[in-house]
């Protein structure tokens, strides 16, 4: 007389049947390199020792602009141009002040470095800005009649 099969027995037969597994694959697999890039340390807080109250805090972040960006934020806003509001999405252009939250002592400011392409592109925005107000007094002129 046979005895019923019960699930747990039939889940044993079932894995003893399987093929014992093989060697693993041997295609090749990705190398990923990991760069941590200047976001991170610059605008979020960061743990660092406060040496007024002697505790490890996370800093307290603010931003403000600096000089240059307020300069850019005029130039443009001048001509009613839309890259006037660059200073304000921008992190070239912003100061990063790390606090602590405990006594409010300034425990770093991080000023991001002006890179050679941002620095290109400055100086293509400011003779583009320049081309443009030539521009704008020669279309004065003409409707004014002073030139020809």
């Amino acid at each position: 007389m046979d005895t019923p099969t019960t699930t747990k027995d039939t889940a044993m037969e079932d894995v003893s049947l399987q093929p014992p597994p093989g060697p693993p694959p041997t295609c090749q697999t990705p190398s990923v390199r990991v760069e941590l890039g200047k976001h991170g340390e610059v605008e979020g807080p960061r743990t660092q020792r406060c040496s007024t109250c002697n505790t490890t805090v996370w800093t307290t972040v603010t931003t403000s602009i600096t000089g240059l960006g307020f300069l850019w934020f005029l130039l443009c806003y001048c001509c009613c141009c839309v890259c006037a509001l660059l200073p304000f999405h921008l992190n070239t252009f912003k100061k990063f002040k790390h606090f602590c939250p405990n006594c409010g002592a300034l425990l770093k400011t991080i000023s991001p470095k002006l890179t050679p392409t941002n620095l290109v592109f400055a100086i293509i925005s400011i003779i583009f800005y320049f081309i443009m107000i030539l521009l704008f007094l020669y279309v004065v002129a003409k409707y004014l009649g002073v030139v020809r």
